[in-house]
């Protein structure tokens, strides 16, 4: 690797220390009126939850989950838009096929940084806490779970440079990949080939799982005591996404109700156990281990969904008032962060006039008159999915809708195992098998057709055609369609887009690129 690499990323290693350092900055606080300043950041226990709360904040933003991993970028080259009315700095890639534009290349410098300066300071609190004394902190387990959260987030977002910046494994390239970047400062960061930074994201993922699964289930779920007024204890949408009730390890410990702001509640918006385990799935499918990455899928759709009311969002009418839509359909997100500025980054990008969906009758051809997804959520005047936008002004916001979803924002969704599920069971020539665990989510999305495949081809037809359904303006497809190099993408008509040579591996940015 030349000196310009090693010193463009050693930048943002330095950004990191600066963040954590200088008093001139600050870690967005845990409780809006708790401000943790960063020179005191390690100084106690709770200066190691502000910082993995500024985390939180970092990949919320509009370089990486806010906008450009899910509606922004991502879903522009998933062809989700009509090439003349994309957000224009979106616009050449769709129109060209090409990554070369001063536009697309912007934003993958700022993808590439934002990403990599997260990744830094989930090494610096690594690094940090290690040390630090169990005792000290509220909880006997609190170390573990925020050490198994930043080596969660650490591993998400390497898995996602990889995905977006090297060749898939299904193309049987493996040559230099991305830095996976483990220690902090890191000025030598070596590029790893595809199986080993794939590898590494496994082993932090695996970590993550293995010491989450006792906190999230065992202390959190099974010891959490609901507040008055609260729903079943089974029901994953209370416990992940509106709190964990009053924990209390010993019957003593303060109230972290909802009202209280606590540090454990709504962990739905947080890396947990399960977040770990459904992109453990997903590694090990994006590695072609179907066996392996349904074994994971499975640990989630046969235990928590079958058991414990974690469940995709059946819907069976569509509210008139579009403020009554549950777009982001909680509580399927396995994985999910907040902000609660994100429509208004929506709002910004897209105006009056931009970001209008391709015509998606095509996609639903036969389902058009039951699928809630397009009955509900497309609106065919202004050609927009109501996924990201704000409240409708003319008709009054249902409380839950406006509080909980629009701010959320979905990394990872139940139907994706499902989808998971499938591919293993049509790999395994099992088609009737892979329908039927497809049908699973159709139902919940109001579908009556009956489909069947009597061939592998048919059955990955059908099983694109309802990825892509699901994945509208989520950035999902770009990722689920290159794991298997898809060469077709829905883009409005029959036929789909044929992808150019290139097209599922964007070019590092030149700052960054490493000579091999």
């Amino acid at each position: 690797m030349k000196m310009k690499n090693i010193r463009n990323i050693t930048a943002i290693l330095l950004t990191a220390v600066a963040c954590l350092v200088s008093s001139c900055n600050k870690w967005l606080d845990v409780n809006s009126d708790n401000e943790v300043f960063a020179d005191d950041a390690f100084k106690e226990a709770s200066g190691y939850r502000s910082a993995l709360t500024g985390i939180y904040k970092m990949v919320a933003s509009s370089s990486l989950y806010g906008q450009e991993l899910t509606w922004g970028l991502k879903s522009s080259l998933s062809w989700n838009y009509q090439s003349g009315y994309a957000v224009p700095k979106y616009r050449v890639p769709l129109q060209k096929g090409v990554y070369e534009d001063n536009n697309t290349l912007n934003i993958l410098e700022s993808i590439w940084t934002k990403a990599y300066s997260a990744i830094a300071n989930c090494n610096e609190l690594l690094a940090k806490i290690e040390t630090a004394d169990p005792a000290d902190f509220e909880y006997e387990w609190e170390k573990d779970m925020i050490m198994a959260e930043a080596r969660g987030l650490r591993a998400l977002l390497h898995f996602e440079m990889l995905q977006l910046f090297a060749p898939a494994p299904v193309t049987g390239y493996d040559g230099p990949a991305i830095p996976y970047v483990s220690i902090y400062p890191d000025i030598l960061p070596t590029y790893l080939t595809v199986s080993q930074a794939l590898d590494k994201v496994i082993e932090d993922l695996d970590y993550a799982q293995k010491t989450l699964q006792p906190i999230d289930v065992d202390e959190m779920r099974n010891k959490s005591s609901f507040v008055s007024g609260a729903t079943r204890l089974d029901n994953m949408d209370y416990v992940l996404f509106q709190g964990v009730g009053n924990i209390r390890t010993d019957g003593g410990k303060r109230d972290n109700a909802i009202t209280d702001g606590g540090f454990f509640a709504f962990r739905g918006y947080r890396f947990n156990y399960w977040s770990a385990t459904g992109l453990l799935a997903r590694a090990y499918s994006y590695k072609r281990d179907f066996a392996t990455a349904e074994k994971y899928a499975a640990t989630i759709i046969d235990e928590w969904v079958c058991q414990y009311q974690f469940n995709l969002c059946a819907t069976t009418s569509v509210p008139s008032n579009v403020n009554q839509i549950d777009a982001k359909r909680r509580p399927e997100p396995i994985l999910a962060f907040w902000n609660d500025k994100v429509t208004d980054y929506y709002a910004s990008a897209v105006g009056t006039t931009y970001n209008r969906l391709v015509d998606p009758k095509y996609l639903f051809a036969g389902d058009e008159t039951t699928d809630f997804r397009y009955i509900g959520l497309y609106n065919s005047t202004s050609y927009k999915y109501r996924v990201w936008d704000g409240p409708d002004a003319s008709a009054a916001e249902n409380a839950t809708v406006g509080k909980y979803s629009r701010p959320l924002i979905p990394v990872m969704e139940l139907p994706e195992l499902y989808f998971i599920r499938a591919e293993k069971q049509i790999q395994d020539g099992d088609y009737a098998g892979a329908m039927a665990t497809l049908k699973i989510v159709r139902d919940a999305r109001g579908c009556t057709r009956v489909i069947s495949a009597d061939s592998k081809d048919a059955a990955m037809e059908i099983l694109v055609n309802e990825a892509q359904r699901d994945f509208i303006q989520r950035g999902t497809t770009f990722t689920f369609l290159k794991k298997m190099d898809w060469p077709v993408m829905y883009n409005g008509t029959p036929a789909g887009a044929t992808l150019p040579e290139g097209w599922y591996t964007l070019p590092i940015p030149e700052s960054e690129k490493a000579y091999y």
